[in-house]
């Protein structure tokens, strides 16, 4: 941030831009189009697995780039990164917040996100160790195909057990009941649009870190920065499998997950067009 000369009302201003344009996507989609939220029980396991690889593979290559700019010990690093990931998958706060508040259960909620969490800081801790010593595009894929699977198959199954004597201990503040009901009112819109400033803020780091690093080439730098943001966020491949995994048609499936990445790709672009306006010149 030293690095840059900030206009921060226009920054404060992009920022809430992004947000509105970025949310109202999925929403308009969803509310206004009737277009209904995907049913991800279809999406089986490998098509998983080639997601979370294609996602630590995105989180490498912003950290190839970020890397140098962050500088500092490893700890500093790894801390940034996580912050970032579970940030920018709303898996930090915006998440388990919307879940619980819209089945009265927060508290249980953001307790059972934890494992979630330590597993992502796993996963955030090999990136950092390994990313900026891998050079060679396939030893990446090789990497990062690792990296996954010890999130999906280790970490993540291990640390949900271990959590699971605590769970145990909150089982009467488990949900029963989901009250959010279609269509939203300002009771759900306001929460949801207020809390999405989580991904926002992410992107707008990521962008405040990677910028320059991109290409020289404006359309360039902003597609590179999409595909990244896409990757890691789950949406590069996963509308085509869910077009094909869906019960509905192609076209009912294709806009039933678009949505979703509609809504990634209005983000980056409108970060990176927040982040150009608000740099004084």
């Amino acid at each position: 941030m030293q690095q840059y000369n900030i206009n921060w009302l226009k920054f404060s201003v992009g920022v809430i831009i992004s947000l509105v344009l970025s949310l109202s996507v999925h929403i308009v989609m969803l509310q206004g189009m009737n277009i209904a939220f995907p049913d991800f029980t279809v999406i089986t396991a490998p098509y998983k697995f080639f997601t979370r690889v294609v996602s630590v593979l995105g989180l490498m290559f912003f950290w190839e780039l970020a890397d140098k700019k962050v500088g500092g010990v490893i700890a500093k690093k790894w801390a940034l990164l996580f912050i970032i990931d579970a940030m920018l998958t709303e898996s930090l706060f915006r998440g388990p917040f919307m879940n619980g508040y819209c089945s009265h259960s927060i508290g249980f909620m953001l307790i059972k996100n934890i494992p979630n969490l330590l597993a992502i800081a796993v996963m955030c801790g090999l990136i950092v160790f390994s990313a900026p010593r891998l050079t060679n595009f396939f030893l990446k894929f090789w990497v990062a195909a690792a990296i996954a699977a010890i999130f999906m198959f280790v970490a993540s199954p291990l640390l949900t057990a271990a959590w699971k004597p605590v769970m145990n201990l909150i089982a009467h503040l488990a949900p029963t009941d989901e009250w959010c009901k279609l269509p939203y009112g300002p009771d759900v819109l306001i929460p949801s649009y207020i809390s999405f400033i989580e991904p926002v803020m992410a992107c707008m780091i990521m962008a405040i870190l990677t910028w320059d690093k991109l290409s020289p080439t404006r359309w360039l730098k902003y597609l590179l920065f999409t595909l990244i943001i896409l990757a890691i966020k789950n949406q590069l491949f996963m509308p085509i499998f869910y077009a094909i995994l869906g019960k509905d048609n192609l076209i009912i499936n294709l806009a039933s997950e678009g949505q979703f990445t509609l809504e990634v790709i209005i983000l980056a672009i409108t970060t990176g067009f927040t982040f150009e306006w608000s740099l004084k010149r």
